[in-house]
């Protein structure tokens, strides 16, 4: 087990910056202070070393500098990741890997491991340049090729003896096709949840995003910084739980000496995501053929997993089971219960299930999802040909059957 070392927002203010909150800034910290009591007893911190090759620098290095010794170094990177370990027969239960947005630490899947953690073991990553990870070197380093090479990297190093899930919020959904386009394969990989993230997207949206973040925009104050992520998030549609918002700011914010409170990430990682985004994206052969099962969580509001996109994907993957998010815009958040066990169902049953799903989930959490009939793509067994009746002409001189 690895020592904890808090890199919270509260965790490290200091007595006179507190001195100095409003009331309502006291609040949010009492509560956040609250919520890592519940977890932290619940989960331990782990970390492995991940080797970035030299040769991978090149691609973006002028030519004439590849041999140069003091620029193209092998790189180790210490990454961390947490583990909830199953509440009923961890050695035999089987695992969700949960891969966040780029925005994202392990820390934001502390709801959903909470919950799912009744059933499977959850190991949730820390990215480089995000959570309790290293950083890597240059902005050319963050790609997705890098992100993919180091959840295969942590595969081989957990090396699971049972089933295992991908869940992939956002971001980490491209991953795991950039994981399929590199040729991982495992025996395990029983189960694919894709949250809101399709093979192609629109790029305006995300680009504009991504290319605002490479400034790391601040708020001077802790209420201004978290009423900000509020409307950030209230842009995913459906209510988002106050109590996850006060843990994302503490675990996804930083305080900046000059800045102010500010998204807590290596500017380089979003140098390399926003470059990202100026290449051509189309992940539809990766899609198709990820070999397992897959469950698209999406909104209804969704600008990335449009109606169109979700429609072009199910054309594409028949097998392809959908939970569609009333009210939600890009990315639902497993916050509540009864929305964990909804996907953590579907995992259960991901490689046994005879059909998919098709269900609608309401913004009210305390709602039960609805199940649409679909056709069971099951072929029909064979059953014996029947003789053919002869044919007979009918009174324009054609033939009836």
């Amino acid at each position: 087990m690895t020592q904890h070392r808090d890199i919270s927002v509260f965790g490290n203010m200091s007595p006179a910056m507190e001195s100095a909150f409003t009331a309502e800034e006291q609040a949010v910290a009492k509560r956040a202070r609250e919520l890592d009591a519940r977890f932290l007893p619940l989960f331990e911190r782990r970390e492995f070393t991940y080797t970035h090759h030299a040769d991978q620098m090149k691609a973006y290095l002028p030519e004439g500098l590849h041999d140069d010794a003091n620029l193209v170094k092998t790189q180790q990177v210490q990454i961390s990741y947490n583990v909830w370990k199953a509440k009923n027969n961890p050695e035999t239960a089987q695992t969700i890997i949960c891969l966040g947005g780029i925005y994202n630490s392990a820390r934001r899947f502390d709801f959903f491991a909470e919950g799912a953690a009744d059933n499977f073991n959850i190991i949730a990553l820390d990215y480089p340049g995000k959570g309790q990870s290293g950083n890597l070197r240059m902005p050319g380093d963050y790609t997705l090729e890098t992100y993919a090479a180091i959840v295969r990297a942590l595969v081989d190093h957990v090396a699971p003896e049972n089933k295992f899930h991908l869940i992939g919020h956002s971001h980490g959904t491209k991953v795991i096709y950039a994981m399929v386009e590199a040729g991982f394969e495992h025996d395990n990989w029983a189960g694919t949840v894709i949250g809101d993230m399709p093979p192609e997207t629109p790029a305006g949206p995300k680009l504009r995003r991504a290319w605002r973040n490479r400034e790391r925009p601040a708020s001077p104050t802790v209420g201004d910084a978290v009423k900000k992520l509020t409307n950030f998030l209230a842009g995913h549609g459906a209510p988002v739980d106050p109590d996850f918002i006060v843990h994302d700011f503490n675990h996804g914010f930083a305080h900046f000496t000059r800045e102010g409170f500010g998204w807590a990430y290596d500017p380089n990682s979003m140098y390399g995501y926003a470059d990202e985004y100026l290449k051509p994206y189309d992940k539809w052969d990766a899609f198709k053929k990820i070999p397992t099962p897959v469950l698209l969580l999406a909104g209804e509001n969704s600008n990335t997993a449009t109606p169109e996109i979700v429609q072009k994907m199910l054309a594409a993957r028949p097998d392809m089971s959908l939970m569609m998010y009333e009210g939600v815009g890009h990315y639902p958040e497993l916050v509540t219960q009864k929305r964990i066990a909804e996907v953590c169902d579907w995992i259960k049953t991901a490689d046994k299930a005879p059909a998919p799903i098709r269900a609608t989930v309401p913004a009210d959490p305390a709602k039960d999802m609805v199940r649409h009939i679909v056709q069971d793509n099951t072929p029909p067994a064979a059953a014996p040909a029947s003789p053919a009746a002869p044919a007979r002409k009918n009174n324009a001189g054609g033939m009836k059957p």
